[in-house]
C-alpha cells in the first residue's frame, strides 16, 4: 500500500512516523516548507511541534508534490483548515476517479464557513473523500499509545485500506458513514473546550466538572443534529472521545485559553497571539452555519459575548 501524507505538522508527522514504524505500507510525507524539510531529514526531529521526540531516520519526506503523489492508494491531507482549499487545488490534476482522499483538518474555512469535505466537493474534485478524527494528541500517537480514531466514509475500499493500514498499531479504527456529523464535532468541541477551561477555573471541583461536561456533551449532540449530523454519531471516538479529551485536558490549547479567559484576560490576549485558538474562530462560523440552516442559539450568542469580553461566565452558565 502506498500512503501519502500531505503536511508535516504535529498530527501529520506523528501519523507518518507511526505508520512507517508499525505498518507494512510505503509512507511518504510532503511539506512545502524548506525549514521543516531540512530539520526532519537532517536531524530526524521537528522540535517546534514534537519537542524532544526522535523521528525514524529513514522517513520519506519530499517537497516535490509530483514525487509525493506517485501512485498513492490513500492521500491523507493533514494541514491547517484555512490552507486546505489551496492544497486540494494543487493536487487536483493528480486525482482520478479511483483516488481516495482522507481529510483530518478540524474547523471551517474562514471566508466560506465550509467544512473540509464541503471544500472538496466545492472544487468538484475527482475521487472519494473521507474524514478522520479522534481523541489523540500527536505526542501520544507517535509512540503508539492505545487510542481510537473514527473514519467517516461511504467508500468501502477506503474502509478496507484504513483497517489494514492500522491493524498492527495500537490505534483502533472505527468506521461510520456520517462524515458531516464527525466534522461538526471537530468544530464544536474546540468552542466548548474554551468554556470548560473557564468553568474549571471557576469551580475547581471534579463533581462540578462532570456536571458541566455532561451538559456540554448533550448540547453538542443537539447542535450537531440541528446542523445536519446523525444522532448516533455522538457515541463515536471522534465525538464523545474528542470532547472528553479536548474539554478536560490542560494540554488542549482551547482549554488552556479558556482558563486564562476567566483568570486573566490580558494573559489570554497574549496567549491568543502566540497560539492558534481554533474555538475562538469557530464560534463565529457556528453562528453563520445556524443562520444558513434558519436556526439560532441563544447559548452560542451569549458564549460569543463571553469570548469577546462583553458578558460574564455566570450569564453563559445561566442558559444551561
Amino acid at each position: 500500500m502506498n500512503v501519502t501524507i500531505l503536511g508535516t505538522g504535529a498530527f501529520g508527522l506523528a501519523l507518518g512516523n507511526l505508520l512507517h514504524d508499525k505498518s507494512k505500507a510505503n509512507i511518504k510525507l510532503w511539506t512545502t516548507f524548506e525549514e521543516e524539510y531540512i530539520e526532519i531529514t537532517k536531524n530526524n526531529t521537528y522540535d517546534r511541534v514534537l519537542t524532544g521526540i526522535e523521528l525514524a531516520n529513514d522517513l520519506q519526506v519530499t517537497m516535490d508534490l509530483r514525487i509525493a503523489l506517485e501512485n498513492p492508494d490513500l492521500i491523507i491531507v493533514a494541514i491547517p483548515c484555512n490552507h486546505v482549499r489551496e492544497v486540494l487545488t494543487r493536487i487536483k490534476n493528480y486525482l482520478n476517479d479511483d483516488s481516495r482522499v482522507i481529510l483530518v483538518s478540524k474547523g471551517l474555512e474562514r471566508d466560506t464557513d465550509l467544512l473540509m469535505t464541503e471544500i472538496y466537493k466545492d472544487l468538484n474534485l475527482k475521487g472519494n473523500v473521507s474524514y478522520l478524527a479522534g481523541p489523540t494528541f500527536a505526542k501520544e500517537l507517535i509512540v503508539n499509545s492505545k487510542a481510537g480514531l473514527t473514519l467517516g466514509t461511504k467508500d468501502e475500499k477506503t474502509k478496507k485500506l484504513m483497517l489494514s493500514l492500522f491493524e498492527d498499531t495500537n490505534v483502533e479504527i472505527e468506521v461510520i458513514e456520517d462524515y458531516i456529523g464527525l466534522e461538526l464535532y471537530g468544530v464544536i468541541k474546540n468552542v466548548l473546550a474554551i468554556l470548560m477551561g473557564s468553568i474549571n477555573s471557576k469551580y475547581r471541583g471534579d463533581s462540578t466538572n462532570a456536571y458541566y461536561l455532561t451538559k456540554i456533551y448533550n448540547y453538542a449532540k443537539k447542535l450537531v443534529v440541528t446542523l445536519g449530523g446523525n444522532e448516533d454519531t455522538a457515541n463515536c471516538y471522534g465525538a464523545l472521545g474528542d470532547i472528553l479529551l479536548t474539554c478536560n485536558s490542560k494540554t488542549s490549547r482551547n482549554y488552556s485559553y479558556g482558563v486564562l479567559l476567566y483568570t486573566n484576560k490580558e494573559e489570554a490576549k497574549a496567549y491568543k497571539k502566540h497560539f492558534t485558538v481554533e474555538g475562538s474562530i469557530a464560534i463565529n462560523s457556528l453562528t453563520k452555519l445556524l443562520d444558513k440552516n434558519n436556526q439560532s442559539s441563544t447559548f452560542i450568542e451569549e458564549l460569543t459575548k463571553y469570548f469577546n469580553g462583553d458578558t460574564t461566565l455566570n450569564k453563559v452558565l445561566e442558559l444551561f
